[in-house]
């Protein structure tokens, strides 16, 4: 970052990442130093790397016929003046973009202070070249600069435009329009506060009987996204009651693996990615800065070597969905990981009490996992319990099979779970956070869904577009992905039977988050006839037509920017739902 002119940095770190490929622990240090206090260079400069001209000299990007920068007017609405800048790539020759009626309306991540379109430019034009379709990814205001709510209020005044103009303002036909919003981690927030607010004007437009203007994005993709700001330790009883009801569906197979993704006792430390003692140690052989640094030292042996230099773990779970090798190295799935051969049986008696796993160092067992302990009339600790045994006495699903227990180890959050990810730290989460919002907004983190769209209340996600949700399975963000699918999924069968009781004449007692439009929760501004079409769809349609989620075994953050380095990130589907 320090270095001086431009091409001889944009060469030193070509050549400082070799190095920190070949000496790994040197480079989890010195990143750890940098990640300890993180900056707003720091951030930029570690993962903007993709346009440096070395790399994109050896990088091959897919061939397309329009590749362009384009700077939008703001619609008469919006009370910014900053013109939008947005990239517009499309595969066929331009006189075919005349006759494009469909859309990709892209929102790259960057932890909302970094990375532009051009920093995605391998992953976009490969999505212009398979769906064939015209791909506007939109360069947002970034923190510091344009603190929230900037990118978000951005993000949506560029969806009016396309819809306003039917896309005619960047080439397109100018007839009609119909729109996929695509996002990646934090990009994934703002194409999600487009769907919130465009529903939240809708519903204004019909309390007031006006007519609806703005319709809703033909579907929704997000791969990783950052949906929930509350950086908390252990799950919420409604997230856990979600998570539970998922698996009894069968949306989530496999929930004994999950948890053993999210086993911290297994280790020595609180992390996934434990140094873990082994039986036969694997050093790497001395070099000639280790023979410098002896000098250095007087001759004195560096126990940083002998008390990091086990091979880390890598815990690995099938995946349901795609068969597909494991993340590289880099991602956090670290090779050389002999210490996992160990059998779950094995004697840690003989080993010191400090190298034992956490699980073998407990002296006493509750019977039954503590289940059926007496519960505490602490309000504080009967949450905690209820967190930590729930599932244990739950009644068997419908196909017989006993339920499993969704104990600490799942309502720990994968967000704090994971805080050795490699890509995305807890202190680069904070940070991000902290840029994000500003100096001038304090926002209520547990209930802003704007902020957090994770907590949108159920009668807008009910009215949620087809969403498709992909993730890593060690992703930080996991748990966003999941939950909030479940909770889209949950609402419009909650929406299903509202309507079908409504138009049956009965009564029931709803919540706030399923009222109908008018004032008194009865559908006095709705139809009858709209509301059997909207029931009728509803009726028609099943789990997977609102929501498809998909989780890749091993993979962590930020999969979509390494097509290059990562083969298997070129199989990630992106649906068509024109």
């Amino acid at each position: 970052m320090s270095i001086r002119p431009k091409w001889l940095r944009d060469l030193a770190s070509i050549v400082f990442s070799f190095y920190y490929i070949l000496y790994a622990q040197e480079a989890d240090e010195k990143l750890r130093r940098f990640r300890a206090v993180p900056t707003v260079e720091m951030l930029r400069t570690t993962w903007e790397k993709t346009t440096n001209p070395y790399i994109r000299f050896f990088t091959r990007l897919p061939r397309i016929d329009v590749r362009r920068k384009i700077l939008l007017a703001r619609p008469k609405s919006s009370s910014y003046t900053r013109p939008i800048t947005a990239y517009l790539f499309f595969a066929l020759p331009e006189k075919e973009l005349c006759k494009a009626t469909e859309l990709i309306l892209d929102f790259p991540g960057g932890g909302f202070v970094a990375m532009t379109p051009e920093h995605h430019e391998e992953r976009l034009r490969m999505w212009a070249v398979s769906t064939g379709r015209p791909v506007l990814a939109v360069e947002y205001g970034k923190a510091p600069e344009y603190p929230y709510p900037f990118a978000q209020d951005e993000a949506f005044d560029t969806y009016r435009l396309m819809v306003e103009s039917c896309g005619k303002i960047i080439g397109m036909s100018g007839k009609k329009i119909s729109i996929i919003i695509s996002g990646d981690s934090a990009g994934g927030s703002l194409a999600l506060n487009i769907v919130i607010k465009t529903l939240e004007l809708r519903n204004l437009a019909a309390s007031s009987h006006q007519p609806i203007k703005l319709p809703l994005p033909t579907a929704v993709v997000l791969n990783y996204a950052a949906l929930d700001f509350n950086f908390t330790s252990w799950m919420s009883a409604d997230n856990l009651r979600v998570l539970r009801s998922e698996q009894s569906s069968g949306n989530i197979p496999g929930l004994k693996e999950v948890a053993e993704l999210k086993d911290h006792l297994k280790h020595v430390v609180l992390s996934v990615r434990d140094k873990k003692p082994s039986r036969k140690r694997i050093r790497r052989r001395s070099s000639w800065k280790d023979t410098l640094k002896g000098f250095a030292s007087g001759g004195e042996v560096d126990d940083e070597d002998n008390k990091h230099g086990y091979p880390t773990t890598a815990l690995r779970v099938p995946s349901k969905t795609f068969s597909l090798r494991a993340m590289p190295a880099m991602l956090g799935a670290d090779e050389g990981s002999l210490a996992d051969a160990e059998s779950d049986d094995e004697d840690f008696n003989a080993r010191k009490e400090e190298d034992r796993p956490i699980q073998a160092r407990i002296l006493y067992k509750y019977p039954n996992g503590g289940s059926d302990l007496p519960r505490s009339n602490s309000a504080l600790e009967k949450q905690q319990q209820e967190l930590a045994f729930s599932g244990n006495n739950s009644p068997r699903p419908m196909n017989g099979k006993a339920k499993e227990s969704v104990g600490t180890r799942l309502t720990m959050t994968s967000r704090t779970g994971y805080f050795q990810d490699r890509i995305i730290s807890p202190s680069m989460m904070r940070a991000m956070a902290i840029l994000y919002i500003g100096p001038h907004r304090n926002p209520d983190f547990a209930t802003d869904y704007h902020i957090s769209p994770i907590l949108a209340p159920d009668h807008l996600l009910a009215q949620f577009p087809p969403l498709l949700m992909q993730c890593g399975e060690k992703d930080p963000f996991v748990d966003d992905t999941v939950i909030f699918a479940g909770r889209v999924r949950e609402a419009k069968r909650a929406r299903k039977i509202e309507l079908d009781l409504a138009l049956s004449g009965k009564s029931a007692r709803f919540g706030e988050s399923l009222r109908m439009s008018s004032q008194d929760g009865h559908a006095d501004n709705k139809t009858t006839a709209d509301m059997k079409k909207e029931r009728d769809k509803l009726s028609r349609e099943v789990d997977s037509d609102w929501v498809q989620m998909v989780l890749f075994s091993d993979w962590s953050h930020g999969y979509l920017q390494m097509p290059t380095l990562m083969s298997e990130a070129k199989a990630v589907r992106f649906f068509i739902y024109f």
